[in-house]
């Protein structure tokens, strides 16, 4: 996977997520780590581990800032990303959900 395919798969999300978040989408894979990118075989991949790290990140923060609020959002639109990302690459679902949730210890 490379970033730039990621970053252009994010924009052509229809219908866009609202401004804040999308910005904020992008922030994040941008600072995602180049290997934590290279490592993911498919955008589904990528989008689960950006969800999984960005809920991970909120652990440390203070629930009372109105940008854990954003984050969380994030997260959530990372996963559902990844889950649109899974069906649209024809990766079954099922599994993808067991290894996002085996991820953040649910």
């Amino acid at each position: 996977m490379t970033r730039a395919f990621a970053e252009a798969w994010l924009r052509a999300r229809d219908p866009a997520p609202p401004r804040a978040l999308a910005e904020r989408l992008e922030q994040m894979l941008a600072a995602f780590p180049d290997p934590g990118v290279a490592e993911a075989a498919t955008v589904s991949a990528l989008m689960a581990a950006l969800g999984v790290a960005t809920l991970g990140a909120l652990d440390s923060r203070d629930a009372r800032s109105v940008d854990v609020a954003l984050d969380l959002l994030a997260a959530d639109a990372f996963v559902t990303f990844a889950f649109e990302a899974a069906v649209e690459e024809g990766v079954e679902v099922g599994p993808l959900a067991d290894r996002i949730l085996g991820q953040v210890g649910a």
